[in-house]
């Protein structure tokens, strides 16, 4: 059987759909149609409810799911032992939106180089998420918010951004921020999330009551919709947000007390130091450069 079966099974049961899994595997939806169909012959049972636009793991697809995700890892380890280096096999990065059109791209191309063996599976994901994966050891390490709490000691931390918070709007009412938030419809950046919550504090020092007209926890999302009238918005400078695009307005709060800090989260303990070592270095001359 081939592996690559296996994590195209674990992709759908995941993603909850097969072309959401095709397009995170590269593959077109028949393909996985194809290696699903193989997979349920070869266990004589049905692995997936399919319906128009979902694909609901059976009974039998989740006892299969915790055997199969142990075989790949396994597989990407042996691939590990085998490279003398150590810069083989599967790593699982997980990274918030911002991080993947932002930081990552960069820091793709200088692992790529340094480490061609190298398969990073990359995990998009929230903060709260991400964090409960890598605790959990579902994943390898994670680009995110900062938390608005000290982390264990099991894990290290290293700064990648520091983002000032940022009141975007376009065309709004109101000369300072102030009025520009109480005078125009709010579009709330999700306060449950780790980087909204430098928001939601913004507001309660200033003393400014407002209900959210919108909450979302998608920047980008948010941005368009401030492109387009629908309001204003408290929202970190992200990596890749162009303050001097047409149309949009930015005050920006230079305030430390208010920045989002994006960070790469690692065990301490990690049984992958030497891919860890060169995502840091990777990471580092990506920002630089």
């Amino acid at each position: 059987m081939d592996i690559r079966y296996l994590e195209s099974l674990i992709s759908v049961a995941e993603l909850g759909s097969i072309a959401r899994a095709a397009r995170a595997q590269n593959l077109t939806p028949a393909a996985v149609g194809q290696r699903i169909a193989i997979l349920e012959k070869h266990f004589g049972t049905t692995l997936l409810n399919r319906s128009a636009h979902k694909a609901v793991p059976t009974e039998a697809c989740i006892n299969l799911l915790p055997g199969a995700r142990q075989i790949i890892s396994q597989f990407y380890e042996m691939s590990a032992q085998i490279e003398p280096a150590g810069m083989a096999g599967k790593f699982n990065l997980g990274s918030i939106s911002t991080a993947l059109t932002g930081i990552l791209p960069g820091t793709i191309r200088q692992l790529a180089q340094v480490a061609p063996k190298l398969v990073l599976q990359i995990k998009p994901g929230t903060s709260n998420s991400l964090f409960a994966d890598l605790s959990e050891r579902n994943i390898d390490a994670a680009i995110i918010a900062l938390p608005p709490y000290d982390l264990p000691r099991s894990f290290d931390i290293e700064v990648l951004r520091v983002e000032p918070l940022v009141l975007l709007s376009a065309n709004a009412s109101g000369k300072d921020i102030r009025e520009k938030i109480e005078q125009n419809p709010y579009i709330c950046y999700d306060a449950q999330s780790w980087g909204g919550l430098k928001a939601f504090q913004y507001l309660k020092d200033q003393k400014i009551r407002i209900e959210p007209f919108y909450e979302l926890d998608a920047l980008e999302a948010i941005e368009k919709l401030v492109l387009q009238g629908m309001g204003v918005s408290l929202v970190p400078r992200w990596a890749g947000l162009d303050l001097d695009r047409a149309g949009l307005e930015a005050d920006i709060i230079d305030t430390d007390r208010y920045c989002r800090k994006v960070v790469l989260v690692t065990p301490t303990n990690s049984a992958r130091p030497q891919i860890i070592d060169a995502l840091r270095n990777a990471l580092k001359s990506s920002q630089e450069s």
